[in-house]
């Protein structure tokens, strides 16, 4: 999920409570949409000095940037497996 954020693909982001994946670490570059899976991978893209982050606030952050939904689920009502989900989009 994190290529779909950086790369602007991401239409809707479901964020589910207590999602156990939301802690999972992400890496990091200064700009909104600079998020990768790992280390190496950030580094690759050129992130510079890249920093670990939560999963869910990174994936906010990256996605509200590129002007994604982030619909609030209702309480009781089952989110994505593990609790991070994305609708994405695609142009050509």
């Amino acid at each position: 999920m994190a290529a779909a954020a950086r790369e602007h693909q991401v239409a809707t982001l479901l964020l589910g409570r207590d999602a156990p994946d939301a802690s999972r670490p992400v890496w990091v570059g200064p700009g909104p949409d600079e998020v990768a899976a790992g280390r190496a991978e950030a580094r690759g893209w050129g992130f510079g000095r890249p920093e670990e982050a939560r999963a869910d606030d990174a994936l906010l952050r990256a996605c509200v940037a590129a002007g994604a939904e982030v619909p609030v689920l209702p309480e009781g009502m089952a989110g994505p497996a593990g609790g991070l989900g994305a609708v994405l989009r695609w142009s050509d």
